[in-house]
């Protein structure tokens, strides 16, 4: 996005209760069917900032909003490629699907959950910048049901918007709210030029100015951490050779990383370690 922290102001924004139009505007823009089945209103149902997101030790956020008929659609901003990021999603997805049914309740209340993925970074090795998923059959492909909708957008693959594609504009909203590109689409496009307002309006206020500074900090303290651990690492292991260093560098740094309570999946994308070799020293 167009700042380090882009993706905090993001949800913070759409997370406002002024900016309920522009995010219906945003979800049916995307959602299969839409047109068919809009949108028409939402509650965000978790807008909470975790500790871990402001020490620099998660890189995504998430909205999750409740339509009024039901359906339960999570928008998130990863800013990080993960090797496991699709599983993760997909664990996610289920996450949300399950807890729409209470002690007692009946499955036939289960309804349609989507799960929207913007991504700074590239997970696909093709060039579209969108993917969606459903559950289909093999040969035929007949859905087998539409509670299942899984979406990837990934910001550096549109290389141009179009004027009657909503998707685009938003992404260019998305990379950057104040570029040239965002100031001409906001002369044909009311409600992009209303969510530039409200990012200038979130962006200036105290409070996101703070867990601005607070985040910024965090992954100050967090990246000089695991660099100081993998330098710590290579030197003791410097007498053993080059390679035995790095790779003590890495050990280091992964034991740092656990014991400040970060996943071994976390550390394993990080470190650069495979998940076998993580295990082993959690339990050392």
């Amino acid at each position: 996005m167009g700042s380090a922290a882009g993706d905090l102001v993001f949800k913070l924004v759409f997370s406002d209760s002024r900016s309920k139009r522009m995010l219906i505007h945003l979800l049916n823009s995307i959602i299969v069917g839409a047109k068919d089945n809009p949108v028409v209103d939402l509650q965000i149902r978790k807008t909470e900032l975790t500790p871990e997101y402001l020490s620099g030790k998660e890189v995504r956020l998430d909205i999750l909003a409740e339509t009024s008929d039901g359906r339960r659609i999570n928008v998130e901003i990863q800013r990080q490629r993960q090797s496991y990021f699709v599983k993760r999603s997909l664990f996610h997805w289920a996450e949300i699907y399950f807890q729409q049914l209470p002690r007692g309740g009946k499955f036939a209340d289960l309804c349609q959950t989507i799960c929207i993925n913007i991504l700074e970074e590239n997970i696909f090795k093709d060039d579209r910048y969108w993917h969606i998923y459903h559950m289909r059959e093999d040969e035929t492909h007949e859905p087998l049901t539409d509670v299942e909708e899984i979406h990837f957008l990934e910001l550096t693959k549109l290389k141009e918007y179009q004027e009657d594609n909503p998707v685009t504009l938003w992404i260019e909203y998305i990379k950057n709210p104040h570029s040239k590109i965002v100031d001409k689409i906001g002369e044909f496009e009311p409600i992009i030029k209303e969510a530039v307002k409200m990012f200038d309006i979130v962006s200036s206020d105290p409070a996101t100015q703070e867990l601005l500074r607070i985040r910024n900090d965090g992954e100050l303290d967090y990246n000089s951490a695991m660099w100081e651990a993998e330098r710590k690492g290579e030197e003791r292991g410097e007498a053993r050779g080059k390679n035995e260093g790095r790779m003590e560098g890495k050990l280091e740094m992964a034991r740092s990383l656990l014991q400040a309570g970060i996943s071994a999946e976390v550390v394993a994308s990080s470190s650069g370690l495979s998940t076998s070799e993580i295990h082993s020293l959690s339990l050392s």
